[in-house]
């Protein structure tokens, strides 16, 4: 059984929208008793709490509201049924949900996310850590750019673990889900170099490495022919960068590389529509940054940054009930940030999260009540990044330049 892996809880300040991350916490406020900083990103891959999450309050999914069910697809079908169609004149744009997990490494939080999946039409996207696909006993197989052979910012996986990975994957995309690259060894400020010290040189060699790794999971694990990993490599085609690190000038460029369409690693102010970058043709489909549900205080719309700014990244000495009240938060947060785009922009939301335990499941609790209250809403969809990007590219080039063009959503609808 995949165990919950652990990561060095690094703590990355982004700057305002659409710019690159620092590493400087500034700005200290107090929310609901906890010290925050403005934007706090948290660990971007599987983020290793040492305790196992309970799988409380689980949600589940099914088909978008104009999808044909699974076992009647026809041939060429997407696998989650969702087929983009062109506005009209005068209507209104789909409300798109993204709900997406960096890492993905937790046996027990993809059960939590396939069971929800049984209960509202719900599609999401995994970013995978490449070493997920090693072990302990393999990890030399990958080296960092700048770092050691097997050195890694996130624990190793034991060899039982992988089979179960890889069965947990091969599930989650036959049931029409995405998987995008989070990278491999989630090298950040605190353990550079990193991606904000890494060039476009640095970002093609992870690269690389991740997709060889998917290729080669059987000969570096010495796994049988039984247990084979059903991803197409020239399906990924986004990502996210670990803590949010990078600069566009030097990642999008091994993005283009490589194939891939779309990055949700730079923040904006607000909730808007994405655009494509001006070299590279990658879309920007970043995270926004919004005011915590009764407060002014904006940040990135991540689970981790929450946890940053309502306790300081730390669960200790938190009761069931405090954790209760975060929860409440946060799920808030997200029914604002729904309810102005769906009466204002329809700009897509993005929301970022982790396969995690924090706060006594605090941030799991939140994002999948508020999944179960609002998938399958009238013209609101719940899918990953490749259905979105689809559903623009079908749009006539005006009709998407006026959505790109309207204000951003920044309060509470």
């Amino acid at each position: 059984m995949a165990a919950a892996l652990s990561a060095a809880m690094v703590v990355s300040a982004c700057t305002s929208a659409g710019s690159d991350p620092s590493v400087t916490v500034t700005n200290q406020v107090t929310i609901g008793g906890a010290s925050s900083a403005p934007g706090a990103a948290g660990p971007s891959s599987q983020p290793g709490s040492s305790t196992k999450g309970s799988s409380s309050g689980r949600p589940t999914s099914g088909k978008p509201p104009n999808a044909t069910p699974t076992t009647a697809k026809s041939p060429g079908a997407p696998a989650d049924g969702f087929v983009p169609t062109k506005l009209k004149a005068g209507q209104k744009a789909p409300q798109f949900i993204i709900v997406s997990f960096d890492g993905v490494g937790w046996h027990e939080k993809w059960q939590y996310w396939f069971d929800i999946m049984q209960k509202v039409p719900f599609h999401f996207t995994g970013f995978l850590s490449g070493t997920y696909m090693l072990s302990q006993d393999t990890k030399t197989k990958y080296t960092g750019p700048g770092h050691r052979a097997g050195k890694s910012s996130i624990s190793w996986n034991q060899p039982s673990d992988l089979p179960v990975e890889i069965a947990d994957l091969n599930k989650s995309i036959a049931l029409g889900n995405e998987v995008g690259t989070h990278f491999n060894g989630h090298f950040c400020s605190d353990n550079p170099p990193g991606g904000m010290d890494w060039n476009t040189s640095n970002w093609n060699d992870e690269l690389d490495q991740f997709f060889s790794l998917m290729k080669n999971v059987n000969a570096n694990n010495n796994l049988p022919a039984s247990t084979k990993l059903n991803i197409d490599p020239s399906e990924i085609k986004g990502e996210r960068t670990p803590c949010l690190e990078g600069h566009k000038a030097d990642l999008f460029p091994a993005l283009a590389a490589h194939g891939m369409t779309y990055d949700s690693s730079f923040t904006r102010r607000g909730i808007s529509w994405p655009t494509k970058s001006s070299t590279n043709n990658i879309w920007q489909f970043g995270m926004a940054e919004f005011p915590i549900h009764g407060t002014q205080h904006y940040q990135i719309t991540m689970d981790y940054n929450f946890y940053y700014t309502q306790r300081n990244a730390s669960s200790r000495g938190v009761t069931l009930d405090q954790s209760a009240i975060d929860s409440a938060q946060v799920q808030a947060t997200y029914q604002d940030m729904y309810n102005a785009t769906y009466n204002g922009n329809r700009a897509p939301l993005v929301l970022g999260n982790h396969f995690n335990a924090w706060n006594n499941n605090a941030y799991s609790d939140a994002i999948g009540k508020f999944v179960l209250a609002n998938c399958g809403k009238p013209n609101t969809y719940c899918v990953p990044f490749r259905d979105v990007l689809a559903w623009m590219n079908m749009q006539d080039p005006a009709t998407l330049a006026r959505l790109q063009a309207q204000n951003p959503e920044l309060q509470a609808g």
